[in-house]
């Protein structure tokens, strides 16, 4: 079967499944039946996989094996599962995707507990890979220093004191870092390594665009809640929340254009997933629709 037959949708969705059962199998049972029980309706909520599907299509493009797509698949998705468990804890988000968040339906210790189980379960799961398993292990350690970062900043600034740089800069560390990862881990894996800052460049202009375009679709929940929100951030400058929200949009179709300049140059069409992804979200601002 030849490489492009293997990145089919049902390839794709076979990988998928796969890096679930490994997402399961690598943290349950736990041999504590509350926080089992917490992962399991965790990871019932669901998502769009966004992330794994970016490792499974680029190390597959790199021409890794299966078993070390879903590795690197694994890795990033509970990573970013473990964040959504603190992050929901963090905002006080009391539902995810229409659903009580899992420290809501059970409570916030055993919710706490589940994310750093998920997270150190994605460091051993790199231990699995058959080489540059130290490689992959310290970038996956930055760029989780990174998400933590942006996760503290964005906690601990006022929603007034927030300027553009400083907004860019929480966007970048809080989703860059994971929406990057991917990436670059299918990079570093395949002795790419060149072409990893390449990747890096990729993930965080996407993010930036990403973020912005989810923050003018929550806009209103969010000057409620008084969060940071891109279109706050420029209507404190004196700027009309119309005219803002057409800056803001602006931005993100700039960031747009820089992501897919530098994942199209990525080696061997390691990059195509992420300008597919480019053009859903760039979808999703005509429509007015979120982002996955």
């Amino acid at each position: 079967m030849s490489a492009d037959n293997k990145q089919s949708p049902s390839w794709l969705e076979s990988q998928l499944q796969a890096t679930e059962r490994v997402m399961q199998s690598s943290v349950l049972p736990s041999g504590a039946k509350r926080l089992d029980e917490l992962i399991t309706y965790h990871f019932e909520i669901g998502g769009a996989r966004t992330r794994a599907t970016l490792a499974l299509l680029s190390a597959r493009a790199l021409a890794l094996p299966d078993s070390s797509c879903v590795a690197l698949a694994t890795s990033c998705e509970l990573i970013h599962n473990a964040s959504l468990l603190h992050d929901d804890i963090q905002d006080q988000d009391e539902q995810r995707r229409s659903r009580p968040a899992a420290w809501r339906r059970f409570d916030v210790n055993t919710a706490m507990c589940a994310g750093t189980l998920l997270l150190s379960a994605a460091y051993r799961i790199l231990t699995t890979m058959p080489s540059c398993s130290a490689a992959l292990i310290t970038h996956t350690h930055q760029r989780t220093t990174n998400l933590i970062a942006g996760q503290v900043l964005d906690l601990t600034t006022a929603t007034n004191t927030v300027d553009m740089n400083l907004y860019l800069e929480i966007a970048t560390g809080k989703s860059g870092s994971l929406l990057a990862l991917p990436l670059e881990l299918a990079l570093i894996a395949a002795g790419e390594l060149a072409s990893v800052p390449t990747a890096t460049s990729a993930g965080h202009a996407f993010a930036c665009a990403y973020q912005i375009i989810d923050d003018v679709a929550d806009l209103e929940t969010d000057l409620e809640q008084q969060r940071n929100n891109v279109v706050s951030v420029l209507m404190r400058t004196g700027i009309e929340r119309e005219i803002a929200t057409e800056m803001a949009l602006e931005l993100a179709h700039e960031n747009l254009e820089h992501a897919l300049k530098h994942a199209l140059s990525l080696p061997a069409n390691s990059g195509e997933p992420l300008v597919q992804l480019c053009d859903r979200v760039r979808l999703c601002a005509q429509t007015g629709r979120q982002t996955a």
